[in-house]
């Protein structure tokens, strides 16, 4: 009984003894940082904004899809009007465009009928272009030219000067051009520096520059050829 009872005390301290061999190595790993705050708010954003630009892609491809052809357009000016078809001429070429229930006709922000159309009438022609056919879908008109004003261009002397007018007689003609000068118009030196109307005198010689209307000339730069005494 006795050295039963030894037997069993010296297993028990082997088995202390063991297990104070044994490392816990659980205990010692350091734990995992669990994510910050400011980690999971960035994630959390990122994942929105993909979801988001995904939805919002697929919207834009559907609406895409439903405007397969490019939209065209161009000007020009009526010669000739009927209900269902309109002439036009641009750039010394003739054009008919169709007039169907689908072609809006506007004027002035309102919606017109095509019996109240002009001639000489100016057009801007919107529409879609179907493989090689162009189809209008809305057309504009106005009594104003819509071509850009022609260019003026002249060399030579002043021979009358106004507040708001100039007359120059160009080199080699007898011919004298009147200019209108607005308020816009610039006037230089010949070297290119700015200068005022009053600088300029009767025989100066100048560089006339500017636009023609359906009645008059404007003169948007005057420029000296000489240096201005």
């Amino acid at each position: 009984m006795k050295k039963t009872l030894i037997n069993i005390i010296s297993l028990g301290l082997i088995g202390w003894s063991l297990v104070g061999l044994v490392p816990f190595s659980s205990a010692q790993e350091e734990p995992t940082p669990s994510p910050s705050p400011t980690s999971e708010t960035t994630n959390t954003l990122r994942e929105r904004i993909e979801r988001i630009v995904e939805q919002q892609k697929e919207n834009v491809e559907s609406i895409l899809g439903e405007f397969p052809n490019q939209m065209r357009g161009f000007v020009g000016r009526v010669t000739r009007v009927s209900e269902t078809t309109l002439t036009l001429e641009n750039r010394g070429a003739t054009r008919i465009v169709p007039i169907t229930s689908d072609v809006i006709l506007m004027r002035s922000g309102s919606e017109i009928t095509a019996d109240t159309v002009e001639i000489d009438n100016w057009a801007v022609v919107l529409g879609l272009m179907e493989g090689d056919s162009f189809s209008p879908k809305k057309i504009t008109f106005t009594s104003t030219s819509l071509l850009p004003n022609p260019p003026v261009v002249k060399l030579g002397f002043i021979k009358n000067l106004k507040a708001r007018a100039l007359d120059l007689q160009a080199r080699g003609q007898e011919e004298i051009v009147t200019a209108t000068l607005t308020s816009t118009t610039e006037y230089q030196t010949s070297a290119g520096q700015a200068i005022e109307l009053a600088d300029f005198a009767v025989d100066d010689q100048v560089l006339l520059i500017g636009y023609q209307t359906d009645d008059k000339n404007i003169a948007t730069i005057v420029r000296a050829l000489a240096p201005i005494e």
